[in-house]
């Protein structure tokens, strides 16, 4: 993109002839579109820079590796997800919270201006550079690198990390969509009693073949009512202003809410803070995933089957998948695909 809200167009830049010490070039065979580089793309945060490659869920193979760099061999298949660096200095990054570092670089834009997947090749630090497991389709592997991340994190960190495990925990996640669906498979698959909660129940035959026990419309007053304090936890995958209170009021005393859609900047949430404070309720953020969790995720995703359901556009037609998402037709993540592995845009995965 050359501006806010424009088309795509082809656009070439120049980089040194090798990677730099530490780097590796990898050619993009997929990447997938996420809403929030759809964000990017209209400049709806007002931190885009121009001209735009957006893309941050790539998977392709080693073509190249620089001075340094023992983890790739050119030929090996690898993925790149957000995470572009981090100081490795701070307290965060000693903690292995290497998301939240103060100092993060992206994929794409920031300081350096840098340029995301949707291209034929990508120079990027090879620590931020993952394996993928060979039995990992790659236009299943790409949208792990978003989406995946973004919702294997936290329930590792409440689910998988709480007493006792997942076993015999109620889950709910909130939304049933390019992240939802995701989560749904990596709740159950975890072995928690996962619950789809949506706004109607036109998702619910989906929600079930994702791995939801139970499905929960959350514009049933009734519903909702019989459903308050029976979660122990509630994933909101949701990227618009949802009702804080009427989740809350789901969850177990001390349960625990964790929000990881982001909504445009001028969108508002409102808290009633009874909602948390009288039953000792937890509300919290969770953003990416550490550096450690993302092989952790894709093993796991690999071992368990968990796959992201597909659209893939050759990357020609990107045009296209954008503007499935920005209607929100996408079901349920947009994949772009190199001329060389381009199908119908229309197949489903």
């Amino acid at each position: 993109a050359m501006a806010a809200g424009e088309a795509l167009r082809p656009w070439a830049y120049e980089v040194e002839a090798a990677p730099g010490p530490g780097e590796v070039d990898v050619e993009i065979s997929h990447c997938g579109v996420c809403h929030s580089d759809v964000h990017q793309i209209d400049d709806a945060w007002g931190v885009a820079c121009w001209p735009l490659v957006a893309g941050h869920e790539i998977v392709g193979r080693v073509v190249a590796v620089g001075a340094g760099v023992s983890k790739f061999s050119v030929g090996e298949r690898a993925a790149i997800g957000v995470q572009r660096g981090n100081c490795g200095a701070c307290g965060c990054c000693a903690a292995g919270m290497e998301n939240v570092c103060p100092k993060i670089l992206k994929t794409y834009a920031g300081p350096g201006k840098d340029k995301g997947g949707f291209a034929r090749v990508i120079r990027y630090p090879s620590r931020w550079v993952f394996k993928v497991p060979e039995a990992l389709r790659p236009e299943h592997a790409a949208p792990l690198m978003c989406a995946g991340i973004t919702v294997f994190a936290p329930l590792k960190r409440f689910l998988l990390g709480a007493p006792g495990g997942a076993a015999g925990k109620r889950v709910g996640v909130i939304g049933i969509g390019g992240l939802g669906h995701v989560a749904l498979q990596f709740a159950a698959k975890m072995g928690a009693h996962t619950v789809a909660i949506s706004r109607t129940d036109s998702k619910a035959e989906e929600a079930r073949g994702f791995g939801a026990a139970e499905f929960l419309a959350s514009s049933d007053a009734a519903a909702m009512d019989a459903s308050k304090g029976t979660f122990d936890m509630l994933l909101n995958t949701v990227s618009g202003n949802a009702g804080v209170d009427e989740y809350l009021a789901l969850l177990k005393p001390r349960g625990t809410m964790a929000c990881v859609g982001l909504p445009e900047k001028t969108e508002k949430s409102k808290m009633f803070l009874h909602s948390l404070v009288l039953q000792e309720k937890n509300l919290c953020g969770s953003y990416l995933g550490p550096y450690a969790d993302y092989g952790e995720m894709l093993e796991f995703a690999c071992r368990h089957g968990v796959a992201p359901m597909v659209e893939l556009y050759p990357m020609a037609r990107v045009n296209e998948a954008i503007d499935r998402i920005r209607e929100n037709k996408a079901r349920y993540r947009c994949v772009l695909t190199s001329e060389e592995t381009g199908v119908d845009p229309a197949a489903r995965m």
